[in-house]
């Protein structure tokens, strides 16, 4: 029995170079799409065909003229279509279309964007990571695995799996607010924040980007927020193997001095390696999937 795979990736030297090295004839195959517009000539019935998808993260859609979006519909959750510009829609698109499909999320670790993209399309989307600098032996063993039960076997996918918790209560940090209960939205907001006073500009970034008029207190919101938000990126991070020994104490209490010199959370979460993450609708449209499928208990 042959194993099909979708591969969707817009770099199609690395797509190549990825079916050359991986697939083996007669058991393991690639049908390679370089843009989310080519999925729509699939149905549903089509993509059941398939054992599985690879899907990149970071997708340079077209905006020329005649270009055909792919969107995600579904009036229940979202007040209009949401347009697939990164890896996270097409992965909901095929959660919409192909519900028993096995998903993979492809990525080079190096890459800035990798960490927090994976996290999310394993804790909103259940997907798999799937590191391409692995050995193809290792990536084909994975993939020959029709069930999805071997990415374990990858050197990276503890660092992966170790992330993931971590990520969730991150991104749950917020869901006791009244108003803006979104980590994630809260976090985009404070990326357009500067300098050490940074929780001074919060309320603004809130009405520029989300229209919403919210009054930050830096005791009762901020600086609560700003202590979890650290000790759940710490734990993020230190899943990655990266050193946390020179961020700023927490256990004596926090004040607008103690992220003064140094504010870990701003300076992970602010780079532009991170913009897409962000600042995608499709990106998040999942976490709104996430949030319906989710235990009312998880809630709160």
């Amino acid at each position: 029995m042959t194993l099909e795979y979708l591969l969707v990736d817009d770099q199609g030297k690395r797509s190549r170079v990825f079916d050359r090295q991986v697939s083996v004839p007669g058991e393991l195959e690639f049908t390679m799409v370089d843009d989310p517009e080519l999925l729509l000539d699939l149905s549903p019935e089509d993509l059941a065909e398939f054992d599985g998808a690879i899907v990149d993260f970071h997708l340079n859609t077209s905006s020329s003229p005649g270009y055909r979006p792919l969107t995600i519909t579904d009036p229940a959750l979202y007040d209009k279509p949401v347009e697939v510009r990164t890896g996270m829609g097409v992965m909901l698109y095929l959660k919409q279309h192909a519900p028993l499909m096995n998903v993979y999320g492809m990525t080079e670790l190096p890459h800035g964007h990798a960490q927090l993209f994976l996290a999310a399309a394993s804790v909103w989307l259940g997907a798999e990571p799937l590191n391409v600098d692995e050995s193809p032996e290792i990536l084909r063993r994975v993939l020959l695995d029709a069930d999805g039960e071997q990415a374990h076997l990858q050197a990276s996918h503890r660092q992966m799996r170790d992330s993931a918790e971590p990520f969730r209560r991150l991104m749950d940090s917020c869901l006791s607010r009244r108003h803006l209960t979104e980590t994630y939205d809260w976090l985009r907001c404070y990326r357009e924040c500067n300098g050490p006073r940074a929780h001074t500009q919060v309320s603004g970034a809130v009405g520029r980007l989300l229209g919403l008029r919210i009054r930050v207190d830096p005791e009762k919101t901020f600086f609560p927020m700003m202590t979890q938000w650290q000790n759940d990126l710490d734990a993020f991070v230190r899943a990655w193997g990266k050193d946390t020994s020179d961020w700023p104490d927490l256990s004596t209490g926090v004040s607008a001095k103690t992220w003064a010199e140094r504010n870990p959370v701003l300076d992970y979460v602010k780079p532009g390696a991170y913009d897409t993450f962000f600042n995608s609708a499709d990106v998040r449209a999942a976490l709104t999937y996430y949030r319906n499928l989710a235990p009312e208990s998880e809630l709160l």
